[in-house]
């Protein structure tokens, strides 16, 4: 008889997290070959899910209770617009301690949209549980205050944000059982801070199914056209688009007259369509249609050169299409990668345009790049990697 893992998720479909929603329900879904799994979400999500006892998932709605004085409270460091919910205990509560009486969990996975909120509850209710957390988007609060300019180094609210966040990740070092960062980049930055809980800390990277892209893997004659990968409906998200629009686009037009450019974004703001409307170079592709078979006959994918819009699952999805990627050092820090190795880099609108026409006229350079770059993805991120990796921490 396998064993019950009780599995805590605050997602909400929400445009700000789409990517740590699809990372939340693929480790889940590894976790369901271990475990039979009682899931904690919102009524909102997961309609798709069984519900009937028995099978490996069973899925518990919670109803929240959302109120706006609730909401004022939250930590100065937290964002309102993330999935970190506040009032996400309250909610679940009860549940929970139903949940943890008739079922003596010795494995509780906390996902990032409810870290702080849940652990507290969950440790003193099953005191001798291995407690899992997922820390994707733990910084998310500074990453977004970087990227409008206001360095936390010289600005105090930053510099109080920043030991707020050391703070709290020594709390949640030391309360949880398993902690998966993901990249080597942030496991250093919660190893650093606790010698004595470093060894809970475990990479376990962005990843993606191949098996998804099997129908797109048949070879096919690259067009002159560039693809834009990322979420255009938050607030970096539609900066960096309007900065290409304005300042990259037409230099590339200039050099290659006959360029396409596909937005594939499921949501495209109204500030974007605004500059594009009139350019008939510029197709949107819409939610229904796959983004796939216009990366995979493209000759460059863009991702933004901005922090915070959710573009390091895009990436691979163009290294698993052998599509070569333009992006910026900053995106790709959490990414094995290296300049003119397997991906280019471009930290400025020049860099941009030079990178993509590069791309554009050179598809010898470009074929050798996305090659390597799909070498790069069979071994560090695609499932059967990580679900191993997962499946050995648990």
């Amino acid at each position: 008889m396998r064993e019950r893992m009780l599995f805590l998720s605050a997602q909400n479909q929400s445009a700000e997290d789409l990517e740590g929603e699809m990372r939340t329900g693929s480790i889940l879904e590894i976790l369901l070959g271990k475990f039979d799994i009682d899931l904690l979400t919102y009524a909102s999500t997961h309609k798709d899910m069984s519900t009937n006892d028995g099978t490996a998932l069973t899925v518990h709605y919670i109803n929240g209770c959302i109120t706006s004085w609730r909401s004022m409270l939250r930590p100065l460091h937290i964002l309102r617009n993330f999935t970190n919910r506040s009032h996400a205990e309250k909610d679940m509560k009860s549940t929970i301690m139903e949940l943890c009486r008739s079922n003596n969990y010795r494995h509780v996975f906390i996902s990032h949209s409810l870290l702080g909120n849940c652990i507290d509850m969950v440790r003193n209710l099953l005191p001798e549980a291995s407690v899992i957390t997922d820390t994707y988007r733990f910084e998310s609060g500074l990453a977004v205050g970087k990227e409008i300019g206001k360095p936390s180094s010289s600005n105090p609210y930053y510099k109080l944000n920043e030991a707020l966040v050391r703070r709290n990740k020594r709390r949640l070092m030391n309360k949880t059982g398993v902690l998966l960062a993901t990249s080597e980049w942030d496991a250093l930055s919660f190893k650093s801070l606790s010698f004595a809980d470093a060894r809970k800390v475990h990479v376990v990277p962005h990843f993606i199914k191949m098996n998804e892209y099997d129908a797109f893997t048949e070879p096919v004659a690259k067009e002159n056209s560039m693809v834009l990968h990322w979420n255009m409906n938050t607030r970096q998200g539609i900066k960096a688009a309007q900065n290409f629009f304005k300042k990259s686009y037409p230099l590339i037009k200039e050099q290659v007259p006959d360029i396409k450019c596909y937005i594939t974004s499921h949501e495209v703001h109204t500030d974007v369509l605004s500059l594009v409307k009139d350019d008939v170079s510029v197709i949107i592709t819409g939610p229904l249609k796959p983004s796939a078979d216009y990366i995979r006959r493209a000759k460059a994918v863009l991702v933004p050169i901005l922090e915070g819009c959710e573009v390091s699952r895009n990436i691979l999805e163009s290294w698993a299409l052998k599509t070569p990627v333009v992006t910026s050092s900053i995106v790709c820090e959490r990414l094995n990668c290296e300049h003119n190795r397997n991906i280019l880099l471009a930290n400025t609108s020049v860099d941009v345009v030079a990178s993509v026409i590069t791309l554009l006229k050179n598809p010898e350079m470009a074929t050798i790049i996305a090659d390597r770059a799909h070498r790069t993805l069979l071994k560090d991120y695609e499932v059967n990697y990580v679900k191993n990796k997962i499946l050995s921490l648990v």
